[in-house]
Order: C-alpha cells, then structure tokens, then sequence
C-alpha cells in the first residue's frame, strides 16, 4: 500500500485532534472520565502529564511531588520504546502545519526557503538544546514556567477547551497563529525543528534501542527521496537515531527501493 505508514498517521492525528475537542463537550454534558488538556489529562485514575510541564513545576516549586512525577511514567515510556511520535503521530500542530502543506502543494506554492539541515544536524541539535536550557534556567530563576507559555500542543488544546465550554479564544492564540503565518512563509517546519521546547526536552527520552529508521541494505539506487522527503531535514540513511528524527515514516513510505526488498525500515534495537 503506496503511503501506508502515513495514512494510519494521519488518522491517529486526525483522532487525537478531534478528541482535544471532544473531551471538553463529554465533560460539559457530565462525562467526565477524561478530562484535561495535552498540558494535564485525567483518563479515571490515570494521570498523564506534560513532561516538560512537571520539570518546570518542580524548578518552581523547588519541591519533589510523587504525584506529579507519577504522571510522566507513561509520557516517558512511550518514548524510550517508540520514540519521539508524540510530534508526528498527535501533537497537533504538526497536524496543522502538515495541513498547511498539503494545501501549499495543491495549490502549487513553493516555499520561500528550502532548509538543507542533513548536513548540519548536530549544530541544530545544539542550538535547540540551547534554547531548551536557557528557557528552564530562565524557569528557574523567575519561577515562572515560562516554556508552557510557548508550548504549541499545550496551547492549542487548552483553546480547544476554551472554546468549547466558554466560546471564545484567549490571546495565547496569536502566537500560534504567528507560528502557522511563519510555517506558510517559510514552511520546513521551522517551530518543531529549531525551537519546539516540549519536542526538544521530549528527545532526551530517545534510545538506540527504542524504534528508528535504519538503513538495511549497503547499497540502494541513491534517489535521496528519503533525505527530501523528511521534515527535520536528516539524512534517514545514516542518521535514523538523530535526536532530530520524530519516527513520522515518511521516509520509508517514499523510498523506491522497498517496494523490491526492504531497505529502509523500523527496528527496535
């Protein structure tokens, strides 16, 4: 099947962005078995946290709750064994912005800026580290959690709740509007790959031996359609492991080379 990793992506987020809507309407008419936003969210007694969001609960409050650091056990799993498909799988402004290019391409408007990082991927891991560090030093000092302040999944399903018990949007909306503007202008997907601080902190998460893109064959016909065709702009063939790799398969549903034997796959390990 021509696509197929992307296809069950899409519906995974197109699932989670109708669920971000969904839950506020159950909790309104009284159902209330899950309830929160991507920053929170209560499924019965299970809490799921933001991780970024309770580190930066813990510099503020310069205290360990157990709670909280509870809630981030099935967050953090989830990446050590498949990675970071929190980005590319729900997050929903991956989902928008990848929206945003569909339309682009449909309507034949080419992007203002064509980003080569294959070459460069380590100094862009350095520099969103950076940012990362900055932001909870800056967390720390301030005792403000400043970063969910920027954090786009964070934000969108908050309005998303706003919106639906209140009807109306707050001014944290503009920023992601300022985002999408940017991604239109520039596409490349700019926010997630240079700046997103939930993407970066949820990286640290990533192991060798969780789920990547690895490169099974010595030789294949060279096409670099997988280096084209990824949003984080890696080399798949040889940097499948990057921090920068958020396991959207793109990649490999564009590789010819699959079609006669696999080449470039997911592996555990």
């Amino acid at each position: 099947m021509k696509n197929k990793i992307t296809k069950y992506r899409r519906l995974t987020q197109t699932f989670v962005f109708i669920l971000m809507f969904l839950i506020p309407m159950l909790n309104i008419i009284g159902i209330n078995f899950i309830k929160g936003t991507f920053y929170s969210l209560d499924v019965g007694d299970i809490a799921i946290a933001d991780p970024l969001a309770i580190f930066q609960a813990f510099l503020v409050s310069k205290h360990f709750v157990l709670t909280m650091f509870v809630s981030i056990i099935i967050p953090v799993l989830l990446m050590f064994i498949l990675g970071r498909i929190w980005c590319s799988w729900m997050c929903p402004y991956h989902f928008l912005v990848e929206l945003l290019n569909s339309i682009r391409i449909k309507l034949r408007i080419k992007k203002k800026n064509k980003l080569k990082t294959y070459n460069k991927t380590n100094k862009v891991n350095i520099f969103r580290f950076s940012f990362l560090i900055s932001g909870l030093f800056i967390t720390g000092v301030v005792g403000i959690p400043l970063l969910n302040l920027i954090s786009a999944p964070g934000i969108i399903s908050s309005q998303a709740l706003v919106l639906i018990k209140f009807h109306y949007f707050t001014f944290e909306i503009v920023f992601i509007l300022i985002l999408l503007i940017i991604e239109i202008l520039l596409g490349n997907f700019f926010w997630c790959r240079y700046f997103c601080p939930t993407g970066t902190f949820l990286s640290i998460f990533r192991t060798k031996k969780g789920l990547h893109i690895v490169k099974t064959k010595e030789s294949c016909s060279n096409c670099l359609r997988c280096i084209k065709s990824c949003p984080m702009g890696i080399n798949p063939m040889t940097d499948g492991n990057n921090y920068l790799c958020h396991n959207c398969g793109k990649c490999v549903d564009v590789c010819p080379d699959n079609k006669k034997e696999d080449t470039l796959k997911f592996r555990f390990f």
